[in-house]
């Protein structure tokens, strides 16, 4: 056989682990949950692993003698090698304790002929159609998810296991290593774990009450207090306003005032100094409009390949992104969003923090503090969220109430994995920046 023209198998690691099941059929149970028929390369061995599992699942045990009988009956005994072959595959003795390492080189070469299998259907479909490119990037990107998927192990952990693990963590001292990322904010902070892994954060709000400035100021406590790597998602802004948002909170200067370069020395002074931290720190800005799903699940793992400890993915905000496909109601294509978003942060394993629009029918109670309902377009986002964040500013309904001035409130409405509760913050609209109560800031007049 001429190796050059073949596709990467192991035909040494399909004979092991056939072997290991003949001579204990009960470890069937584990290969299974690893390998499928359709990853075995050659033929004879496909089929005896399907007559496998067609014994199994018939409630017999399978050995020489069914196996034997079960294949002669389908007729294809002669082309797995017949009665001789079949005989023969415990004469070399795999060494059953590495039977899962058998079992992944079969898994993984099979993922191997399917990339090339891909990639060599793009190839021909870039040089010898006129498909639109687009079209030729969204199907390699389908065949890359769902490579990805089938990478992804399966593994079953008994229960005694985890616990066990997670006793350890906490006996030797790591108990923050079950803690997610800190907001910098103490009192949310103290309603729970941090901002997980994986988990789906939604910042919620009407236009005007803050979402972004929260979102950002979370962002660069993470990136600068924690030296996290974070990339920012912005569908509405420019790049050019972030960085301006973010540079003049961090150097706590009215945002008019570094618009228009009117600062003092000592404000020059401040705005270079936060510079510095700002360019120091692991920030990452896309501020791509229109952006379609895939395009920005593409970009993310772009990021995660090139820092592999990314923390944090802010969105803002979840109604400018388009699903990319046609959908017969909005609200469906916002579930489906939601759901990718919150996949995509556990396939990363970062936060993902998402702002959120919120509809107009608050506006006409008694009492406009948000609530779940409120959301917009879609009930799914209060299903996929870990937890949800509203903000409300009292003095945006009630502007002549001074003792509202500054106010703001952070409604946690929704926390899988802690307490909801109402937080307390300080509200700068000149620096577009929230603050802890103790630490508000003094007010600053308008640059005339």
């Amino acid at each position: 056989m001429n190796r050059k023209n073949t596709m990467p198998h192991s035909p040494e690691a399909e004979r092991a682990v056939l072997g290991a099941l003949l001579l204990e059929p009960q470890l069937l149970t584990r290969v299974r949950t690893r390998l499928e028929p359709r990853d075995w390369y050659l033929e004879n061995h496909r089929l005896l692993y399907q007559a496998f599992l067609d014994i199994t699942d018939a409630g017999a045990t399978p050995d020489l003698l069914t196996l034997q009988a079960h294949l002669d009956q389908a007729g294809t005994l002669t082309a797995i090698g017949g009665l001789a072959y079949l005989a023969a595959l415990d004469l070399d003795l795999p060494d059953i304790s590495r039977l899962d390492e058998y079992a992944e080189i079969i898994r993984e070469r099979c993922l191997r002929r399917d990339l090339i299998v891909g990639a060599r259907k793009t190839i021909l479909g870039a040089t010898t159609t006129a498909r639109p490119v687009t079209e030729l990037i969204a199907d390699l990107h389908t065949t890359i998810d769902h490579l990805r998927g089938r990478a992804s192990h399966v593994h079953w952990e008994t229960a005694g296991a985890v616990l066990s693990r997670l006793l350890t963590t906490i006996e030797d001292g790591h108990p923050d290593a079950l803690q997610g990322l800190t907001t910098g904010y103490p009192a949310w902070d103290r309603l729970g774990p941090g901002l997980l892994r994986g988990g789906l954060y939604v910042i919620a709000g009407r236009p005007g009450m803050g979402k972004t400035s929260l979102a950002l100021d979370i962002t660069r406590h993470v990136t600068i207090a924690l030296h996290r790597p974070v990339g920012v998602f912005s569908l509405e802004m420019t790049a050019d306003e972030l960085g301006l948002k973010l540079v003049s909170a961090e150097a706590d200067i009215h945002v008019r005032r570094a618009r228009a370069g009117r600062l003092s020395n000592r404000q020059w002074l401040d705005i270079y100094n936060a510079t510095r931290r700002m360019t120091a720190a692991p920030l990452f800005l896309d501020d791509t409009t229109g952006l379609v799903l895939d395009d920005l699940e593409a970009r993310a793992w772009w990021l995660k390949a090139r820092h592999p400890d990314l923390a944090l993915l802010v969105v803002d905000y979840l109604q400018l992104i388009t699903a990319g496909a046609r959908m017969e109601q909005r609200r469906l294509e916002v579930a489906l969003i939601t759901r990718r978003l919150k996949e995509l942060a556990g396939e990363l394993g970062v936060v993902m923090i998402v702002l959120s629009q919120l509809n107009r029918e608050l506006t006409r109670r008694s009492d406009p503090r948000p609530k779940l309902a409120d959301l917009a377009e879609s009930g799914a986002i209060e299903q996929d969220a870990d937890q949800v964040a509203f903000v409300h500013r009292p003095e945006v309904y009630t502007p002549d109430d001074e003792t509202l001035r500054g106010l703001a409130e952070i409604h946690i409405a929704k926390h899988r994995h802690g307490e909801t509760g109402r937080i307390d913050l300080h509200w700068s609209g000149t620096k577009t920046s929230f603050h802890n109560p103790a630490s508000a800031p003094q007010a600053e007049p308008e640059p005339s």
